[in-house]
């Protein structure tokens, strides 16, 4: 190859790499709030990248390369900023809410979930039992009014708009934690400050700390009788045109039955072995809902 043709080839690459580079800054940006929130979105040591959320994000990005994306951690009050804020957040975990839905467009039903409960020390079982059903769900708006026993409760989190309701009647009763880490750092005080007497996590979110030795095997996980059976995931976007234009991009990712397999099975990692068959005959009897 002669001199003036490696100076021709060159210039070449150096057009198509410029052209390339041109073509991939004209793509709609994504930016993905991802909260360190385990097992939905595990962003840090062995199992970083597993968590059942995260399995759907991987299809999403992996299925729409019309667009660029781009992955942010955050904190959960960042993440809401930035969707009331911003044209082009969106976040792979938003749970629903009407006061949420007013700044976000929500996606089909990604997964479904057992929804949030009361932990407890196992050590206190006693306290908690003059409260539960004959189904063994403990009964929220009873412990709040007629016992002394305290919740500690994270700033800024939706425990689905049953629970919320609840809460949100008898603020006195509640201990706020602000906390990057959510349910952890809420267990330790549970075990060794005793600054409350119960929390309020996922069932998922529990044994993925036991199982990692996060915190010790000493916790009890109590069903709300208030929530109802199954509940659903979804990703949230900014309400603008930009994020519905990413909605309806998801949408058709989230329904193809190959995708629900990965992310069934993602689900089922995280969630306590004798309670599989529990989530799925859960599961089957729920009716696929579209958020609005």
């Amino acid at each position: 190859m002669t001199m003036r043709q490696r100076i021709c080839l060159s210039l070449l690459l150096g057009l198509l790499c410029s052209a390339l580079a041109a073509h991939a800054e004209d793509k709609p940006v994504v930016v993905w709030y991802v909260l360190d929130f385990a097992p939905i979105n595990i962003i840090q040591g062995p199992n970083k990248g597993q968590g059942n959320r995260d399995a759907a994000l991987r299809e999403v990005i992996a299925n729409t390369p019309e667009f660029n994306h781009r992955i942010t951690y955050s904190n959960g009050p960042r993440a809401l900023d930035a969707l009331r804020n911003t044209p082009n957040a969106c976040q792979p975990a938003l749970m629903y809410t009407e006061e949420r839905a007013r700044f976000a467009y929500y996606s089909i039903s990604a997964d479904w979930a057992l929804p949030n409960g009361v932990i407890i020390n196992r050590t206190q079982a006693a306290s908690f039992a003059p409260f539960l059903n004959a189904a063994g769900e403990l009964e929220l708006e009873r412990l709040l009014t007629q016992s002394s026993l305290r919740l500690g409760i994270h700033s800024g989190r939706s425990y689905g708009e049953e629970i919320d309701t609840i809460l949100a009647r008898y603020p006195a009763r509640l201990s706020p934690i602000v906390s990057a880490n959510l349910l952890s750092s809420t267990l330790q005080k549970l075990v060794t400050q005793k600054q409350i007497d119960a929390t309020i996590g996922f069932p998922t979110e529990l044994y993925y700390l036991i199982h990692t030795g996060v915190v010790p095997d000493a916790f009890t996980f109590l069903p709300i009788a208030e929530t109802p059976s199954m509940i659903l995931g979804e990703i949230g976007c900014s309400k603008t045109e930009q994020g519905r234009q990413f909605i309806d991009a998801f949408n058709r990712v989230l329904a193809r039955p190959a995708v629900n397999a990965a992310i069934e099975q993602a689900a089922l990692t995280w969630l306590p072995p004798e309670l599989h068959a529990y989530y799925q005959q859960r599961k089957a009897q729920q009716i696929p809902i579209k958020i609005p």
